[in-house]
């Protein structure tokens, strides 16, 4: 094999002519957390077939869930196929409308709950029994607070992306990332479906739905059944009674459902941007990762 030497003189390619695109996703690979079903798991696995030292070219294959990192829903993840109109809105990841992967959004700001999450969990020394409820649903209220502080408005079609500012515990406390984000519950998703009529919702938060919209939550996330009971005193059953229903009712009704955003999102927040994010074309996936980006509206 000849080696190629690296001449800079011969580059051509002007980065300062181009567009900046900010990254909205999380890294991942390897040690990548994991939503924290009960039981073991298997990890992601990138096995090598071939690498440089020997066949001059490294070739390397994947093994492990669809849903790791940044990644998008499909309806074949959560709904029967009678439930869904697949000419429409599509079933599986490939069958995704592209033009719904892409669009003007916002990214509202809610970095306020992790500070308000921090200080009432470092208040208490994280003693469970102690913290009371600190699980924050967001309701269409905050999400109309968020858009005016910054002068923004929800338009139909639009993009949403939410910023708790939990993405910060990504890699760093998953305990704290999985189990304590705030998300939502079906309250905001048929305000944002059926009066905001957006296109796409991501966030900054480990699932599509909060962490107790996950019925029987003792079956699902029997630690945190525990964890809720001792700290509320109520419930899960009856205070959250049904099994991720904000999953349903965007994959059903043609809203692109985008989980773990982060990546440079804090370099953006409290814009109106244009966002974007293609799944891969893959017949039966039920998800699949998505690079999730934004840009100055009208840069391109």
């Amino acid at each position: 094999m000849v080696y190629m030497p690296l001449n800079k003189k011969n580059f051509y390619l002007d980065k300062s002519k181009m567009h900046k695109i900010h990254d909205l996703s999380a890294p991942w690979g390897v040690d990548t957390p994991l939503w924290p079903f009960p039981g073991p798991r298997q990890d992601l696995i990138f096995p090598r077939g071939q690498y440089l030292g020997r066949f001059h070219k490294r070739t390397m294959t994947y093994t492990g869930t669809l849903h790791a990192g940044t990644h998008m829903d499909a309806p074949n993840h959560v709904l029967h196929e009678e439930e869904v109109d697949r000419e429409r809105y599509g079933y599986s990841l490939d069958e995704i409308p592209l033009e719904h992967c892409i669009g003007t959004g916002v990214i509202l700001d809610m970095r306020h709950l992790l500070t308000e999450f921090q200080e009432k969990w470092d208040s208490v020394g994280g003693e469970i029994k102690k913290l009371g409820n600190i699980w924050v649903e967001l309701k269409p209220e905050d999400f109309e607070k968020a858009a005016k502080k910054d002068g923004l408005e929800i338009l139909p079609e639009d993009w949403v992306v939410v910023n708790t500012g939990f993405h910060h515990f990504w890699r760093k406390n998953n305990d704290k990332y999985y189990n304590y984000y705030p998300g939502m519950g079906p309250e905001a998703a048929k305000w944002l479906i059926f009066e905001k009529h957006i296109k796409g919702i991501t966030g900054t938060w480990g699932a599509t739905d909060a962490p107790l919209w996950h019925h029987p939550l003792k079956e699902q996330m029997p630690w945190l059944d525990t964890a809720y009971r001792e700290a509320t005193g109520k419930d899960p059953t009856v205070e959250f009674p049904d099994y991720e229903p904000c999953h349903r009712l965007f994959t059903q009704h043609g809203v692109c459902s985008i989980e773990n955003a982060g990546g440079d999102i804090d370099d953006v927040t409290g814009k109106r941007m244009t966002i974007a994010a293609f799944p891969f074309r893959c017949e039966m996936a039920d998800g699949g990762f998505v690079r999730l980006v934004a840009w100055e509206k009208g840069a391109f």
